[in-house]
């Protein structure tokens, strides 16, 4: 069986590894080995492959930049789907000045779902255009940003598309409205469907570019308060009005240690992984929080990363 599918997907035109250790692709650096892992950067070859996979009735993961995930140490019984695309064009589409002169132009940046976020960030802020410096430092892919519809300080990316094109869970490639995105706090419809990201519309407008780098600056300089060692970010989802990382640090969890894992010293909502950490590690110490949360506070925490190869999840 899994001779013909490896031959199935060759002559898809696709290059396929076995037992690819899915560690060095996580932030994290954590998990074991995926059974397939498959690179993907046609639009074609990806409906073919999702075609093959469920003709097959064979599961799969759609992995972007591998933040804000948590893969087992026993690995992935499937194909791991990496999204390659990363296309990126840019059209001026509404010439504004304000009474003053000022250029208020916006822009339509076409973007590859496998397009770095930190990429896209760097290039915008060089051609002047505004609307992203609060994502400055996050890490992934545009499609895994727009999924979780990543953000900070009040901001996310949901507010700054305008479409995101997907293949289906029928296979049919299709535009979405931002509107029917569902973009909420840390949330999307993409959580929810099957539908695969494959490129995104956003709208940004014409800046100042000493403005918008000094704010790009100040956000990543914001960010020195948070862990440098291996992480997935943020393990919760903040249960607003509260914050996930003071009530941890207020049951006295901060630096708390299993193995190699550790609930950050620096930013109680991190856990880090100090050298060799075991994603089973990680989970006792997320039920740990979890459990301790709940019994001081009455509160129940939500994970914000994505778990991939346990039989049991949390």
């Amino acid at each position: 069986m899994a001779q013909d599918y490896l031959e199935s997907i060759k002559k898809l035109g696709l290059t396929v590894k076995t037992n690819e250790l899915l560690a060095k692709y996580t932030t994290f650096k954590i998990g074991g080995p995926a059974d397939f892992f498959v690179e993907v950067e046609e639009e074609e070859k990806l409906l073919n492959l999702i075609k093959l996979l469920k003709e097959l009735n064979l599961p799969y993961f759609i992995l972007g930049g591998g933040s804000n995930l948590l893969v087992a140490d026993e690995g992935f019984r499937g194909t791991i789907i990496k999204i390659q695309n990363s296309k990126f064009k840019i059209q001026k589409f509404d010439y504004v000045k304000d009474s003053s002169g000022m250029d208020n132009s916006k822009f339509k940046i076409i973007c590859g779902a496998g397009y770095l976020l930190g990429r896209l960030i760097e290039k915008t802020a060089k051609l002047g255009l505004t609307g992203l410096e609060f994502a400055a430092g996050i890490p992934g892919t545009v499609g895994g940003a727009v999924r979780g519809n990543a953000g900070a300080w009040g901001q996310a990316i949901g507010d700054k598309v305008k479409r995101v094109k997907v293949l289906t869970s029928r296979g049919e490639i299709k535009w979405i409205e931002a509107s029917d995105c569902h973009f909420s706090y840390r949330q999307s419809q993409f959580k929810k469907t099957k539908e695969i990201i494959w490129e995104v519309e956003l709208e940004l407008e014409k800046g100042n570019k000493k403005e918008i780098q000094e704010k790009i600056s100040q956000n990543l300089a914001k960010r020195t308060t948070q862990p440098k060692e291996p992480s997935a970010g943020c393990i919760f989802v903040n249960p607003k009005p509260l914050v996930a990382g003071e009530l941890i640090d207020k049951c006295g969890l901060k630096g708390k240690r299993i193995g190699d894992a550790q609930i950050s010293p620096k930013h109680a909502n991190f856990i880090v992984n100090l050298g060799k950490a075991k994603a089973a590690e990680v989970i006792k110490l997320i039920k740990l929080i979890k459990e301790k949360v709940k019994e001081k506070f009455g509160v129940e925490l939500e994970e914000e990363i994505s778990l991939l190869g346990f039989a049991n999840l949390l």
